[in-house]
């Protein structure tokens, strides 16, 4: 006589059991950045400017300086325009404003290259180049704010904004006028791809700009895939178990961001 199929049925497990899972894997923001995510302070010495730094650096006011942020392999910075933002791009340690002084590293930003253009896309409305002040809001102070937005360990010297603060101080202490009037009308519209062609005719240093922004997007993710791809072929063959994770950091699919 064959057996009934209850005979078959398992006895269900105790209370204290659990079905091994394996763990999930950790979070993008604890996940460490790779080596290429990391960024410095630019600074230049300004055209010009070598003897007036002799003495304020002496006398611990710093001196006048140009600074840029390097991040993923280019260097943004803030300047004066007529319209349209400030914010600008160049590739890393050539600004002609003055000449490359040294490099401060400022640790790794946990933001992937399309979060900080993400960022960066928010700086471009914010800081209009209009809104440029050599004392006020200069590149010391952009860069401050896009080092804080960027989430990096380090900090911005002090001495790069020192001059500029201590002198914005005599002025207001004088009453010195300070020749912030405004020049004329500022840009905040939109720029999409379309009206670009039109802004060449119409307006070439603000199409320049867009044009400029177009291609440090695709600049930077084709080297973020091409870096991310050599990292983690280097990790497979190390047996590295999460090499995968490296992908957050090059997307394979990304849309460029337009506008002012």
């Amino acid at each position: 006589m064959l057996p009934s199929r209850r005979s078959f049925v398992l006895p269900p497990p105790p209370e204290s059991f659990t079905v091994p899972r394996l763990a999930p894997p950790p979070p993008p923001s604890t996940l460490e950045p790779p080596a290429w995510a990391e960024v410095a302070l630019s600074v230049y010495e300004l055209n010009g400017a070598r003897a007036l730094n002799a003495v304020t650096e002496r006398v611990g006011l710093g001196g006048a300086y140009h600074v840029g942020i390097e991040v993923y392999w280019l260097e943004w910075s803030y300047g004066w325009s007529f319209r349209g933002t400030g914010v600008h791009v160049v590739p890393v340690g050539q600004s002609k404003i003055g000449k490359f002084k040294e490099r401060i590293s400022l640790g790794k930003t946990p933001l992937p290259p399309h979060e900080v253009f993400a960022v960066l896309a928010q700086l471009r409305r914010q800081w209009a180049g209009q809104d440029y002040h050599y004392l006020r809001q200069n590149c010391g102070h952009f860069c401050a704010e896009l080092a804080m937005r960027l989430r990096v360990p380090g900090e911005i010297p002090g001495w790069v904004t020192s001059l500029a603060e201590t002198g914005d101080w005599l002025a207001q202490m004088l009453g010195v006028q300070d020749g912030s009037e405004d020049c004329g009308p500022s840009s905040q519209e939109e720029v999409t791809p379309r009206t670009v062609l039109e802004l060449l005719r119409h307006d070439p240093a603000v199409a320049k700009s867009e044009l400029e922004w177009q291609w440090a997007q695709e600049h930077t993710f084709w080297k973020a895939q091409r870096a991310s791809q050599q990292e983690q072929h280097h990790q497979l063959m190390r047996g590295a178990a999460n090499a995968n994770v490296l992908n957050q950091w090059a997307p394979h699919s990304y849309s460029l961001m337009t506008g002012l």
